[in-house]
């Protein structure tokens, strides 16, 4: 029968041991082998080897420390094989070293999942160090210093109990973890947490725990030394393990552990992990018991942990070949992250999380960076980061949904000018642009041991295009194209690589794009190929894409043309073929378009920007196709041409040189007239007057007001050729021309004071175009006798892109004949007059009639006698009416006494427009006796 456990005890030296044995009985003075073909087994228990202290979270020494012991360790040894017994003295149980010291296989598991240190039917040595990991040797050639059999005793001082292992040949020991206790409360604040020691069981005795070569990557933990003692285990130990970059199952690389009598002294752990950029980095922490003085003469000493962040690879290489999932790195400009911090000052406790802000003093640690973008441009920069194990990176994208964590992905450039993309080979420079601001996010990538790497989610720059455009200079909110993002610049047409957060509304003024029209609409994609463009004019692959007439007026919706007009109803639709053009057009080709040497279109605005000695250039030309769909413009074989160049020198002032031209145009309002025009061109340049020109103009009346034909044949064949007027003012520039004819005497007949003049207004605001012809005016009509008859008259016509303004004009008529007979005399006198005015809607037609006439006898008795007849009508407002007026004055003078008497009558006379309605004249009681009337 197994003997019963029994103790040593030893007062001198502190000994304590608890021996058990399997398959030994007693007899007498020795232990004798039960079974001779099973394995005898003498188990020694010393007490604990290890006290686990708490490490004070703040650095500062608490009056408690929370401390737990391990439980005792298990010393297992076999008798040799043909050995029957051992003897049962302390001499013989302390000489170890002439027992078999027991190893835990690799080749076998656990018998019982509650025994831990029970292999294939044997207890194995099992040394719990530090608390709740299981160790032993790795070797079965080790040796121990056998602890002593008798105390030794020297100046009345007894040297402690205590058995140190050795290696081979006297060498460091080769231990392993085999267990690591799970049984047990969960604790936290410890030098080492429960991964780590899951960790060192994985490293130092799994086999199946492989590299991607297949090799196993286990490596045992070296002891230098390694005694046991009555107090604790005095310890010197480390461990190394050449880790894959990137493995996933553990992030152990270096461990390392000191000991005196079971208490820290020393112990450091690095773990691989990576930070957010993909940098290659390790957590090192390093646990030190420190001694302080509390105040009160006495000493303490405490365990104070320090982290840093070591940066093992500087810089990390992005791009195609990086490893991201999508876009082929696209999402990140830069093309490389240099990170020249080597290692950080002491981190902030990451609380045990699996990724975490690395944070020192309770701020986020501003890692310093040296990136290079895609044109080689270095830019430095500093940015927090989120450090992971390689066992969890998984938790990165949780780290930045952190609440407190907003603000922290977004990198301050302050103002470095920054490719945010690759640009073309044949455009050098475009996708360049000052960069206040970028947010960093991580990206999946597979690919890359990291599995993730940033990407730029937004940036805050200065546009070169929209800063040319809006004349301010003020950072967009902007995000890469997500055409670009797919593909690239391949198969795009515009080149697209940015988008504005929020669409940009283009208004330019008539001075800004030419004075004939006034471009308005909103646009989003920042290209290389077109500056900035609608977003309309790309489907969702970055591809060209027709655009129906609808769409264009979505996108131009408020450009005006010569005025009020609006443009967007005048656009032909833009074939997906035009706008894929845009990529091949180059300069040459289109000023050969704008200058009217190709017949082909801009059907698409084109903005671009190009970088001076002096400064920098905006160019926006756009000459699109119209079609003939406003009926008082006759666009049927136009083209418009706008182009505004704009040159902005380092002391930030603009010059702005500005161009537009309709050609081959005509207006027509509503068949009165019609004013047609080869070209009417408009330009300005910095210091000089605006021109305006037009060449081929030419004015023809119809229908009614066909007879001022014949004396528009008095005006010159270019009513604003070179001889013309231009006046430009703030409000806009007026071109005109006045001629007065000479007067015409014919016999009995005579014609004066005819002038004929022609004016056309193109304002700066959303006033309309006017033109305006007369012949003389109200003011200064013309006159026209033949003997004792004469008149006069004049006639005027404004139109505008709105219709007709107004027209009007008046032609006055008469006679006055008188007779002398000495004894009496008298004359009489007729005149005659129509007069018509158009306003708007309002229209005047006023005929008049008025005749008188006198008789004198002797200069005593005179009677004279006026009638006067008008009928005037009028209609506006809704309403018509007819006006008749009619008088008659009689005066009457004898001698001195003179009498005048004055009858006059008005008459109005309502039209339709005036007339009571139906509704106004059935009450609604009486609608069911109306119905019944004629219901038969």
């Amino acid at each position: 029968m197994t003997a019963d456990p029994f103790r040593i005890l030893r007062i001198e030296d502190m000994l304590v041991l608890r021996v058990e044995v399997v398959n030994l009985r007693r007899e007498g003075a020795r232990l004798v082998r039960e079974d001779p073909a099973s394995p005898a087994v003498v188990l020694l228990r010393p007490p604990s080897q290890h006290i686990s202290e708490g490490v004070p979270a703040d650095g500062q020494f608490p009056e408690t420390v929370p401390a737990f012991a391990a439980a005792p360790s298990t010393l297992a040894f076999l008798l040799p094989e043909g050995q029957d017994g051992i003897d049962l003295t302390v001499a013989a149980l302390l000489d170890w070293n002439s027992l078999n010291s027991t190893v835990v296989p690799f080749d076998l598991g656990r018998d019982d999942p509650d025994v831990p240190n029970l292999f294939g039917g044997i207890p194995r040595t099992a040394i719990e160090f530090p608390t709740r990991l299981l160790l032993g040797h790795d070797d079965p050639v080790i040796a121990w210093s056998a602890p002593l059999a008798e105390p030794v005793a020297l100046d009345g001082r007894t040297e402690l109990w205590h058995a140190e292992l050795h290696g081979e040949n006297g060498g460091p020991a080769g231990l392993k973890a085999f267990a690591a206790l799970r049984d047990r409360p969960a604790r936290t604040g410890m030098p080492l947490s429960a991964d780590t020691l899951d960790q060192l069981v994985a490293l130092t005795s799994d086999s199946d725990f492989v590299g991607p070569d297949g090799f196993p990557l286990r490596r045992s933990l070296h002891a230098e030394q390694f005694v046991l003692t009555a107090l604790g285990a005095s310890v010197r130990i480390n461990g190394a393990w050449d880790l894959p970059v990137g493995f996933p199952a553990a992030n152990l690389t270096q461990y390392e552990h000191v000991a005196s009598l079971g208490r820290e002294q020393f112990v450091q752990t690095i773990g691989q992990g990576y930070l957010s950029t993909g940098h290659r980095a390790s957590l090192v922490s390093v646990t030190r018991r420190l001694y302080d003085d509390p105040g009160d003469g006495s000493s303490v000493a405490y365990l104070h942990t320090e982290s840093h962040i070591r940066i093992d690879q500087a810089e990390v290489v992005y791009g195609e070949g990086a490893g991201y999932d999508e876009h082929a790195g696209r999402q990140l400009p830069f093309r490389s992250i240099e990170l020249t911090d080597h290692v950080t000052p002491t981190i902030d406790d990451a609380g045990g999380r699996g990724a975490f802000w690395v944070k020192v003093g309770g701020a986020p640690f501003q890692f310093h960076a040296v990136a290079t973008d895609a044109e080689g441009r270095h830019v430095g920069f500093t940015l927090p980061l989120v450090f992971a194990w390689t066992t969890t990176l998984g938790d990165v994208p949780s780290a930045y949904s952190e609440p407190d964590a907003v603000d922290l992905p977004t990198v301050d450039l302050s103002g470095q000018t920054v490719a945010l993309a690759q640009a073309p080979a044949d455009a050098p420079g475009t996708t360049s642009m000052p960069v206040g601001s970028m947010r960093l996010e991580p990206a999946a990538a597979s690919g890359h041991p990291a599995t993730l790497l940033p990407a730029m989610t937004q940036a805050s720059a200065r546009v070169p295009a929209v800063e040319r455009l809006t004349g301010r200079f003020t950072e967009s909110v902007v995000h890469l194209h997500d055409a670009y993002l797919a593909q690239g610049f391949e198969g795009q047409a515009t080149e697209a690589f940015l988008n504005l957060a929020d669409a940009l509304p283009v208004s330019l003024s008539p001075q800004q794009a030419g004075g004939l029209a006034a471009p308005s609409s909103t646009v989003q994609a920042v290209t290389t190929r077109a500056g900035l463009l609608a977003p309309q004019f790309l489907d969702a692959a970055g591809a060209a894409a027709d655009v129906d007439t609808d769409t264009l007026k979505q996108i131009f919706g408020g450009t005006k043309l010569l005025g009020p007009i609006d443009l967007a109803a005048l656009l032909g639709p833009v074939p997906a073929t035009s706008v894929a053009e845009l990529k091949s057009l180059g300069e040459e080709e289109i000023r050969r378009r704008l200058d009217g040497l190709s017949a082909d279109l801009l059907p698409v605005p084109l903005m671009r920007v190009a970088d001076l000695a002096d400064g920098s250039e905006l160019r926006y030309v756009w000459k699109p196709q119209l079609s003939n769909s406003l009926p008082l413009l006759d666009l049927k074989s136009a083209s418009l041409v706008l182009e505004a160049t704009t040159v902005r020198s380092p002391d930030a002032l603009a010059k702005s040189t500005v161009r537009g031209e309709l050609r081959s145009f005509a207006f027509d309002f509503l068949g009165i007239v019609r004013v047609d025009f080869d070209r009417l061109s408009f330009s300005a340049r910095p210091g000089a007057k605006p021109e305006v020109t037009a060449a081929g103009v030419g004015i023809t009346f119809m229908n009614d007001l066909e007879f001022v034909n014949e004396l528009r044949n008095a005006l010159p064949a270019d009513v604003f050729g070179t001889g013309a007027c231009v006046d430009v003012t703030t409000a806009g520039v007026v071109a005109g021309y006045g001629l007065t004819l000479p007067s015409l005497g014919l016999g009995m007949f005579n014609l004066s004071n005819v002038a004929l003049s022609a004016k056309l207004t193109i304002p700066f605001d959303d006033a309309p175009t006017r033109f305006r012809f007369a012949v003389s005016e109200r003011h200064n009509p013309f006159n026209v006798s033949v003997a004792m008859f004469g008149g006069g008259g004049f006639f005027a016509l404004e139109v505008s892109t709105r219709g007709i303004e107004q027209v009007e004009g008046s032609l006055e008529f008469g006679g006055n004949a008188s007779l002398d007979l000495g004894v009496a005399s008298g004359g009489v006198h007729v005149m005659a007059g129509i007069a018509f005015q158009l306003t708007g809607t309002s229209v005047t037609l006023t005929g008049y009639l008025r005749c008188g006439g006198y008789l004198s006898v002797l200069g005593i008795v005179t009677i004279s006698v006026e009638f006067y007849l008008a009928l005037t009508y009028h209609k506006g407002d809704g309403v018509c009416e007819v006006v008749g007026q009619g008088s008659v004055t009689v005066s009457v003078r004898v001698a001195f006494f003179s009498k005048s008497v004055s009858l006059a009558l008005e008459r109005r006379f309502a039209g339709s427009a005036g007339d009571p309605a139906f509704a106004d004249c059935v009450e609604p009681e009486d609608w069911d006796d109306y119905c019944l009337a004629f219901a038969a």
